[in-house]
């Protein structure tokens, strides 16, 4: 596929997951790291070109560069003075002006430093948390910063910090001497405490080399908008796509983080994190030069993963050859699972061995050997038609792992029939997820529960997950626009809303939401439902609303269930199973009327359709 020799400087999972993408277009990759390195263990193709060595040494680097023709990372924490002075040497690939390390030692360097990190991204005008370095060792010092920030804010250490190490937050004068105690001899910088709803990440490819903010849509390509969740500080569960975040916000989160990218040198997949504020902005927390831990999903859930683009995105003949759409999923949605050490070498191995169970879940094991407390051993990925149905799959695997971070730091009771009992009884305290509804039944005032009922009770028939709201439009106004507008982010795929007399709710309820909603017009104490109906049907253009007879709650289950039925096909089966059913009675009563007679025919209630 390509003659160019890639070397690595790191050959854990991440260099490990880059060979196997390598592997499959047949292209050679020379690993700088241990002897028996996860990416070197799967690499006997290219094994005369490995350097067993260290990538903070500066002889065994240059060792590796003599055997390729591109250099690369798994990790960012490498000399990027030995990367310039290989640049100074032999600056491109030859034949060409391709740059050999990719992304520059200049991102790197960058990039390296937390602080410098920073004032970069403030330097485009791209928002990220106020920042200031901290020049002094002295606790006035950081009480002068706390001045400008506020309390609380975040101590951070500006380099070699990851996962959590190196941060320190500040709530009070109180946990100064503290932080620069558990800090001390680092280079320090203090941060403004970001009081972030949610984190999210988004993958970004780079395939242009220049750093150019304007070119920002032609030069990059982002993966979906993922949710993450931290445990320890360090990266648990990644949720694909994001949940509950609007497509909006989604698409905000993508353009901020490429356009972050598309600011520094160089070529490659770069993961960005993200803390999504309660106002729905978004701040850059950090980003690595590299394929990242929230990007694993994309095996298994997206045309082309994060490690096959970072192999094209870096070699000069295949930069280009990265399609539109190669990012985006393949799949309705998508969980991953990190795997960690716990107190015994094979403590992990336990929620590795429960993922066999379970259909689907993918388990991807990183040939480390034995495990440590709390160090990433693997990962497994669940694929699913939603978020909905991953979660409960994913769900007994994560008590596993919950189990086994429990008896973490216990040896006494770290057996693996203890972490078994541990994980029973978890599940006994979490019992699994109902699904996520799929349809919102909503009603201006209880009274109106009377007109839903037969509806309702149409829908426990369906095996389609709902949900029930009182959501008044007069009463309520506030919380009726607000579930509106969510309706889409939490996976609605239709709405039933009934209301009687000005019957503003179904009409207010569309105006704020692209799920379809369906008005079921209820009887008031006046002109017998029909100011309800004219009300309801009567919305003035663009603002469409799916109106039923008065009262008929039976036809509006059955029309969400259509709606559904156009993605879920438990909800098509039903509506199809509904048609056939109707088809027979009628059929049947038919028959029994050319046998009888009309005058002797009486037509049959057995609550079936008539």
């Amino acid at each position: 596929m390509d003659k160019h020799v890639i070397g690595v400087l790191g050959g854990g999972q991440l260099g490990r997951m880059q060979v196997e993408a390598a592997n499959r277009l047949n292209i050679q990759m020379a690993v700088l790291d241990s002897e028996n390195a996860p990416a070197k263990q799967i690499n006997l193709v290219a094994s005369d070109k490995h350097v067993t060595g260290s990538f903070a040494k500066a002889s065994d680097v240059k060792q590796l560069a003599a055997k390729c023709d591109v250099i690369t990372y798994e990790i960012e924490h490498v000399d990027t003075k030995v990367l310039e002075e290989l640049e100074e040497q032999r600056p491109h690939v030859d034949g060409s002006t391709w740059s050999r390390i990719q992304p520059s030692w200049r991102t790197v360097r960058t990039i390296q430093d937390k602080f410098l990190q920073k004032q970069h991204y403030a330097k485009y005008g791209l928002p990220t948390a106020k920042s200031i370095a901290v020049g002094t060792w002295h606790p006035q010092g950081l009480k002068d910063i706390a001045e400008q920030l506020g309390y609380p804010m975040m101590l951070k250490s500006r380099t070699e910090a990851y996962d959590g190490r190196g941060n320190y937050p500040v709530h009070s004068v109180k946990d100064i001497e503290p932080a620069l105690a558990a800090l001390k001899d680092r280079p320090l910088y203090a941060e403004k405490w970001a009081n972030f709803k949610m984190e999210l990440a988004a993958m970004v490819v780079k395939t242009a080399q220049e750093a150019d903010l304007d070119s920002w849509e032609k030069n990059t390509l982002a993966y979906p908008t993922v949710e993450t969740i931290h445990e320890d500080s360090i990266c648990k569960l990644v949720y694909a796509p994001a949940r509950e975040v609007s497509k909006q916000v989604a698409k905000a989160a993508q353009d901020l983080a490429r356009q972050a990218v598309s600011t520094f040198l160089g070529t490659g997949v770069f993961g960005v994190e993200l803390f999504l504020l309660d106002d729905d902005s978004l701040l850059i927390n950090e980003i690595a030069p590299r394929p990242h831990n929230s990007g694993h999903y994309t095996i298994e859930a997206c045309h082309m993963s994060q490690y096959e683009a970072q192999i094209r995105a870096i070699l000069p003949g295949l930069a280009s050859r990265i399609p539109a759409g190669a990012t985006e999923l393949t799949v309705k949605a998508a969980i991953m699972l990190n795997i960690l050490g716990g107190p015994q070498p094979d403590s992990h191995l336990l929620v590795a061995q429960a993922a066999l169970d379970v259909p689907g879940a993918r388990i991807h094991l990183y040939g480390k050997g034995d495990g440590r407390p709390g160090r990433k051993m693997g990962h497994i990925t669940i694929t699913g038609s939603s978020i909905s149905e991953c979660e409960i799959k994913m769900h007994p695997l994560i008590q596993w792992a919950d189990a086994v971070r429990l008896h973490r730091d216990d040896k006494s009771s770290s057996s693996a029939a203890s972490i078994a009992a541990t994980q029973a009884e978890l599940l006994k305290k979490n019992p699994a997820p109902s699904p996520r509804p799929l349809i919102a039944v909503c009603m201006g005032s209880d009274t109106d529960l009377a007109t839903l009922r037969p509806g309702l009770t149409l829908l426990d028939t369906m095996n389609i997950p709902y949900e029930v709201h009182i959501t008044s439009a007069h009463r309520t106004p506030q919380y009726m626009l607000d579930f509106g507008k969510k309706a889409a982010a939490r996976g609605l795929k239709a709405i039933i809303a009934a209301a009687g007399g000005a019957a503003h709710l179904p009409g207010m309820m569309a105006s704020e939401t692209p799920v379809p909603v369906i008005g079921v017009p209820v009887k008031a104490s006046s002109m017998d439902g029909l100011d309800s109906l004219m009300a309801i049907v009567q919305m003035p253009r663009g603002i469409p609303v799916a109106t039923v007879g008065i009262g008929n709650s039976v036809n509006a289950a059955i029309l969400a269930a259509r709606i559904v039925g156009s993605s879920e096909e438990k909800a098509r089966d039903w509506v199809a199973e509904h048609l056939k059913k109707m088809e027979e009675e009628n059929l049947e009563k038919e028959q029994r009327l050319q046998t009888e007679g009309w005058k002797v025919y009486k037509k049959v209630d057995d609550g079936r359709h008539v």
